[in-house]
């Protein structure tokens, strides 16, 4: 017990005590943590990897109602702008490593958010070089510019890459190119230039395995040949389902709701409905490359629409 005798010595002795020094404060550190996470799915190792975020606003975003797309926005706590992850993903199996996506890499026309996939991948520690094959989910310049290094020469030596034939060929076509918008011409450039220094180990597919364990799934709409990737370990699966979503609160609930880079508005939402429907359904893990990273969580349905329950962060792998 605490008699006024000893409180006043005790205040006394504080009174005395000299005063820490100001460098026993915590200098601001002005960096953030490496955009990393990893996660187990079965026997598979799944890490996201942050490449950045792209400035977007509700302006991007057509085919709904505004007053709902604001509804649903101010629910989540969010304003109208809309700042919009780019996640990459790495699998790892027990015989090769392969890369979702490559980020951004130079390319900076939609600012200097982006690029940072490639320094992030190396603080997993893997390297570029450590990649046996890149899969992409399309062909479109935040998901394929990272193929390149900065010398315009191929960032993965050793990597086999995986594309739908489709979209591989859209990207190709010189009649397509040629009837193109102007302001559109510049992602055939950039489509075809990062692609040909993996011309002679580039495997064009059909929907359909393209390894063990991983399924390439047409999705078409925002491109052609736009696919996602089913990930498939004993019992768990996980669907990373590429540019399906662009806003996750926006999208599932008015997934008709389409986006300014859509080839096919109308064909890319009844995709994402198809993807919403079915991971849903099945109770699928889902990520995507806009999604807010690391992006992992599970749909629910929710009338005529869908609800995004986002996934617990993991202590322990």
């Amino acid at each position: 017990m605490i008699d006024r005798r000893h409180f006043l010595a005790a205040a006394a002795a504080t009174a005395l005590a000299p005063a820490l020094p100001a460098s026993a404060r915590a200098p601001l550190s002005g960096n953030q943590v490496p955009g990393i996470y990893r996660r187990k799915l079965g026997d598979l190792e799944i890490t996201a990897i942050l490449d950045g975020y792209i400035p977007f606003d509700t302006k991007v975003f057509s085919g709904g109602d505004p007053a709902a797309i604001r509804q649903s926005l101010a629910t989540a706590g969010q304003d109208e702008r809309l700042p919009t992850a780019v996640n990459t993903f790495v699998i790892n199996t027990k015989d090769k490593t392969y890369l979702l996506d490559t980020g951004a890499g130079a390319w900076n026309a939609m600012g200097d958010t982006m690029g940072r996939a490639e320094s992030n991948l190396r603080t997993t520690g893997i390297t570029p070089e450590q990649i046996d094959a890149v899969i992409l989910t399309h062909a479109h310049p935040d998901h394929h510019e990272g193929l390149l290094t900065a010398q315009k020469t191929a960032r993965f030596a050793n990597a086999e890459l995986i594309i739908n034939e489709t979209e591989y060929a859209f990207w190709h076509d010189d009649g397509i190119l040629n009837q193109a918008p102007a302001e559109v011409k510049p992602f055939f450039a950039s489509a075809r230039n990062a692609l040909a220094p993996y011309a002679s180990r580039t495997r064009k597919v059909k929907p359909g395995e393209v390894a063990p364990g991983l399924t390439l799934e047409h999705a078409p709409g925002h491109t052609p040949g736009h696919s996602i990737l089913r990930v498939a370990s004993g019992n768990e699966q996980l669907l990373l389902v590429g540019d399906s979503i662009h806003n996750v609160v926006i999208q599932t609930a008015q997934p008709e709701v389409t986006f300014v880079f859509d080839a096919d508005g109308k064909q890319a939402a009844a995709s994402r409905r198809r993807v919403l429907d079915m991971a849903a359904t099945d109770g699928l893990l889902i990520s995507g490359a806009h999604m807010p990273f690391p992006g992992f969580g599970k749909v629910l349905k929710d009338g005529p629409a869908f609800r995004f329950i986002p996934a617990d962060w993991s202590y322990v792998l």
